[in-house]
């Protein structure tokens, strides 16, 4: 449901509820290279298991480009502040153009990606290369001034990636607290996180409990100094609890649905069918797949619907290992998962040479918990008599960490099978327990 005027434009957001953007943000929206965004699911394959878990890229980058534009006006009401326009609008367009530049079924793509020829390949990257293509070929003008328009194009990026390289040369002191909303390298808070966070727990609630204890942390947020005399985001002590709250959050939802042990053997059996199929052949416009990302005209084709291209190619025959795969992946025919460890690696070459196969592949899954993941250094600050002093927080930080129960990481090995032969599977399930008790027992 949406509705527009001459100035803004209106959206009903299951999260935000209703929410006006400046027009400049829906002439973004209306544009090929945001659109595609509609066919990324936010989760990935995550719905296979999961089946209310659909909610898409789109959706994210829009909350999040609210989200921005929400903390900049608590800043300037909690601090008096005035940020220029030109400086709200980057930090706007930064937030809903933060995750343009990912792949299909979300990061499991930089997998794929990574194990071709880019090691290093972020989607973050490719966000900038969609940006600047957007504006490039929309003729969107993010500013009359040329100069500015430059700037502003150089600004985003950097807020996008978190550069802080480019971050020191594009802004002062007085206005580095911007470099802490849409990906905030310092402090990990930040409103992309935050809003996934909301969005993912909202969509699969009554599958994954989860509280939102951190629903309010921007409310009290403001600029403040450090020693230095650079701008920062900082939050009332009191609050400190709700900024670990947050990174409960994600590391619940890792364990329990980023990180499922069926969905992290769906991403193997994906990347997997992927590689096959580039192989095979297959190719996007005459572009390999995992080298789509090099080219913005290529890439503006590549969503979710890979799959049914893959699928449906004409080129069927040399393409059917990857066919199968994704077959078997529609009718849930899934690798199986032989045996989970927390005390250790299993030695899944010995279980190959046992069975004479290359059937059996291990997962690392190692998630840090909130003690591990939240920041012991974000400016916390105190109200005495209405004036914001910046506090020592390392006992509030100390408190609310030794009460935590977890600590460090959590980790698991998670020993997967191939084959659907119900023999191979029992075989090799029963060799693997059995395994696993003698060594408890020595």
């Amino acid at each position: 449901m949406e509705s527009t005027t001459a100035n803004a434009w209106t959206i009903c957001d299951p999260v935000h509820g209703k929410v006006t953007y400046p027009a400049y943000v829906r002439e973004i929206v209306d544009t090929l290279q945001f659109q595609r965004l509609r066919n990324l699911k936010q989760l990935g394959t995550s719905s296979k298991v999961f089946p209310s878990g659909t909610h898409t890229r789109f959706e994210h980058c829009l909350g999040v480009c609210h989200s921005a534009d929400k903390l900049l006006k608590t800043l300037e009401r909690n601090s008096g502040v005035q940020i220029s326009h030109i400086h709200r609008k980057c930090v706007v367009l930064a937030g809903l153009l933060h995750d343009i530049g990912h792949g299909p079924f979300s990061h499991m793509w930089e997998d794929f990606v990574h194990s071709g020829s880019d090691k290093h390949w972020t989607h973050e990257q490719s966000s900038c290369d969609m940006a600047r293509q957007l504006f490039a070929n929309n003729e969107i003008q993010l500013s009359q001034e040329a100069y500015e328009h430059y700037y502003a194009e150089q600004l985003i990026c950097a807020l996008i990636t978190g550069n802080q390289e480019a971050l020191n040369t594009l802004l002062t002191p007085d206005t580095m607290y911007l470099a802490e909303i849409v990906h905030n390298k310092r402090y990990k808070i930040d409103v992309d996180k935050w809003d996934y966070l909301l969005r993912d727990v909202f969509y699969l609630s009554g599958v994954v409990q989860i509280g939102t204890e951190f629903v309010r942390l921007f409310d009290h947020a403001r600029v403040v100094r450090d020693g230095s005399g650079i701008t920062h985001i900082g939050y009332r002590a009191s609050d400190y609890r709700a900024i670990v709250a947050l990174f409960e959050a994600r590391t619940k939802l890792h364990i329990e649905c980023y990180q499922h042990p069926t969905i992290l053997g769906l991403e193997k059996m994906m990347i997997e069918a992927f590689t096959l199929a580039e192989e095979s052949g297959f190719r996007l416009r005459g572009t390999k797949i995992s080298e789509a990302h090099l080219s913005p005209d290529i890439y503006l084709y590549l969503d979710d619907s890979i799959v049914n291209l893959i699928e449906t190619s004409s080129e069927s025959s040399q393409l059917l290992g990857a066919q199968q795969l994704l077959a078997r992946i529609r009718l849930r025919k899934l690798y199986t998962r032989l045996h989970t460890s927390t005390d250790g690696p299993c030695d899944v070459e010995e279980l190959n040479k046992r069975f004479g196969s290359e059937e059996f592949f291990q997962v690392r899954k190692r998630i840090p918990y909130a003690s591990q993941m939240a920041p012991r250094n974000v400016p916390l600050y105190e109200l005495v008599d209405n004036e914001v002093r910046l506090i020592d927080g390392s006992e509030i930080v100390e408190e609310v960490m030794s009460a935590l129960e977890e600590q460090g990481f959590f980790e698991q090995y998670i020993v997967y099978c191939k084959s659907s032969n119900p023999k191979v599977i029992n075989s090799a399930r029963e060799y693997l327990r059995s395994k696993s008790t003698n060594q408890s027992v020595q």
